[in-house]
């Protein structure tokens, strides 16, 4: 990465995030006034945001993004479609258990609610979920199947299954399902999907490559629901 792109990206970021951080600064003098020894900590983990964000962005556009087109534009010109969905299974589960802002509605879960939420459980359930789904989103691009075949009867389902649910299971189910697709599962799995896209002839790439995170993000809605029936007692 050229020092002077490191530079451009850390100036676009600060200003993105500029607003925010004089949000915070604004209230803890306004309104919160913490002890400076207290906000302190406060101060230079957002400092640590904003170089951890030029930081994974560089990263996710040398290293993620050209892979994953690759691996997909790979295994369709091999015709292995079986290990492309393999893969994509794969990747689903492993990109959810390393995804950040999964992890970190899990802590708030458990500090929350305590034991009653097994932190690791709840983590492995969402994960099957979206790595099952992107096995669905992959066929559908594979098979040319309209996006909305697969995204209402999902969401009935997850209406469905709201009804024999508890009001805490549905609650997180629907914001894991909504983190599930963060900064590590994004990037990788849409580079994926278009590059299948770029290779599937008679294709609009735009229509066929894009709509896999918005199926992948029902999967862990669904299996946190089924996984809360089933556990009961929440």
């Amino acid at each position: 990465m050229a020092v002077g792109e490191f530079v451009k990206e850390l100036k676009e970021t600060a200003l993105s995030l500029a607003p925010a951080i004089g949000l915070i600064i604004f209230f803890q003098l306004a309104f919160v006034q913490l002890p400076l020894m207290e906000f302190a900590p406060i101060l230079f983990g957002l400092v640590c945001t904003v170089f951890g964000f030029v930081l994974f962005i560089q990263g996710a556009k040398i290293g993620l993004l050209p892979l994953g087109q690759g691996v997909g534009t790979t295994f369709i010109e091999r015709k292995a479609v079986a290990m492309i969905l393999l893969f994509g299974f794969l990747l689903g589960v492993v990109l959810t258990t390393a995804e950040p802002d999964v992890r970190l509605l899990t802590f708030q879960l458990e500090e929350a609610l305590g034991p009653a939420v097994p932190r690791t459980e709840l983590i492995i359930v969402a994960a099957i979920g979206l790595g099952v789904f992107a096995v669905i989103a992959l066929l559908r691009m594979a098979l040319d199947i309209p996006i909305h075949y697969i995204l209402i009867p999902g969401y009935l389902l997850s209406v469905v299954l709201v009804l024999f649910a508890s009001e805490t299971v549905t609650t997180y189910a629907f914001d894991l399902g909504a983190v599930t697709t963060g900064p590590m599962t994004v990037p990788f799995l849409m580079a994926l999907g278009v590059g299948m896209a770029s290779v599937l002839g008679g294709r609009d790439p735009l229509k066929t490559g894009f709509g896999l995170m918005a199926v992948g993000s029902i999967g862990p809605v669904l299996a946190v629901l089924i996984w809360g029936i089933v556990r009961g007692g929440m």
